[in-house]
């Protein structure tokens, strides 16, 4: 770039706008046309530590010459302590250059002119003359004009990069571009996962909505199909109950799904579905009957609705409020509350003792309706097995005979 405006102000100067004089070097030295290189290579110390390589690559990039004595200069500018000069006469392709201050000297007022001012100055030869000579007096020689040697400009060739960081740059501008493609490839995974599941539970969500529709639809009947399944009694009635959900999912949801082009979601729904008609038939108002039954005293024929009523009697007595008994799979449930306190109690009448699966069903129906006590009143002993899930999930494993003391005593939700 010092080149280039070097040259660009010897353009804007003419020739006749130097008053100092002209200039010659002292002895053959160095010039180049950047001045810190020239500093560079003029400093012995410099150049002795580094390699014949460098210097010459240095003498490349600063675009040196070797300057004799017999070239005259013309001062341009004097930039960072050192002068600027041009050649006189110009030479086509050669730059303005810097010297070393001590390697350059102002030459003499009289010194001899340009060569083509010389050319016009010089007399003319006799031999151009019409008289001819005088026979006794001889020729002149001509005289010989002495023409400094050209100086052949070599073009510069910009050397390769040899410095790490220049030959690393590309690399690093690669690993850029391929973590920022990593990133937005990330990105643009987790934006489309997001999307898909959003997109599933939406298609879920409606096929749920038009399963629940359909059961609405046939509530009367799925209310029968679970009434006659509760007739049978224990484990039977659950699997004839799910015998019936089973049938209703294949006749009536499953092709209403597959005409919606949704039957694929049947497996992602299929659970919820079979829990909500379960709830929606077991909820299914009925009518009462006429004469409730509301035995006075226990005795060992009672069947499971009998003994139901024996044992909400005695609720009902201890103050709570309660709901009719209700029928499930495995015995009868009753509901009852007593300031904001809500209890569940599952009655469960049999012969043998009762096991780990009533003991499920009353905890699995206590976490249904959010109740804050949960009991299980049966007339039978309790096996080792159920009493240790009974603690585990604290759930009140009682008699018939201590129910209605232990609800007597029950004032505040931390009894639970």
């Amino acid at each position: 770039m010092r080149i280039w405006a070097s040259a660009c102000l010897l353009l804007c100067l003419p020739a006749s706008a130097s008053a100092a004089g002209l200039f010659g070097a002292t002895h053959p030295t160095l010039a180049c046309g950047d001045d810190a290189i020239l500093r560079s290579l003029s400093d012995h110390a410099i150049t002795a530590q580094q390699s014949t390589t460098w210097r010459k690559t240095l003498f490349r990039q600063g675009d040196c010459h070797q300057v004799t004595p017999d070239i005259r200069w013309e001062k341009i500018a004097n930039r960072n302590g050192l002068p600027l000069m041009r050649r006189v006469p110009p030479v086509p392709g050669l730059p303005p250059l810097y010297f070393m201050t001590g390697d350059i000297a102002p030459l003499a007022p009289a010194g001899p002119i340009s060569p083509l001012a010389e050319r016009r100055a010089a007399p003319v030869p006799a031999a151009t003359i019409d008289h001819p000579p005088a026979p006794d007096t001889p020729t002149p020689e001509p005289r010989k004009i002495h023409m400094p040697a050209p100086v052949i400009v070599q073009h510069a060739e910009t050397p390769l990069p040899t410095d790490l960081f220049f030959m690393t740059r590309g690399f690093q501008k690669l690993g850029s571009l391929i973590l920022t493609l990593m990133l937005a490839g990330g990105a643009g995974w987790v934006m489309l996962r997001i999307m898909r599941t959003c997109w599933i539970m939406a298609r879920r969500r409606t096929a749920s909505r038009l399963c629940l529709a359909l059961a609405e639809q046939h509530r009367p009947m799925l209310a029968r199909w679970y009434q006659q399944a509760q007739a049978a009694g224990g484990a039977a009635s659950t699997a004839a109950w799910e015998m019936h959900v089973e049938r209703f999912a294949h006749s009536t949801l499953i092709p209403a799904l597959a005409r919606r082009g949704r039957s694929a979601l049947w497996p992602g729904i299929q659970k919820s579905v079979q829990a909500h008609i379960t709830t929606l038939a077991a909820g299914t108002v009925r009518k009462p009957p006429v004469d409730p039954i509301t035995p006075g005293f226990y005795h060992q024929d009672m069947n499971q609705e009998e003994y139901a009523a024996f044992c909400s009697q005695w609720i009902e007595k201890a103050g709570w409020e309660i709901r009719p008994p209700v029928a499930t799979g495995l015995g009868s449930v009753i509901q009852g509350q007593r300031n904001s306190l809500r209890m569940l109690v599952h009655c469960w009448i049999d012969r043998r003792p009762v096991h780990d699966d009533v003991i499920l069903q009353g905890i699995k129906e206590k976490t249904d309706s959010k109740a804050h006590i949960g009991a299980i009143v049966s007339n039978a002993p309790y096996t080792q097995e159920a009493l240790l899930l009974g603690k585990k999930h604290r759930i009140f494993l009682l008699h018939h005979e201590d129910i209605f003391k232990f609800v007597s005593g029950i004032e505040v939700p931390d009894v639970a």
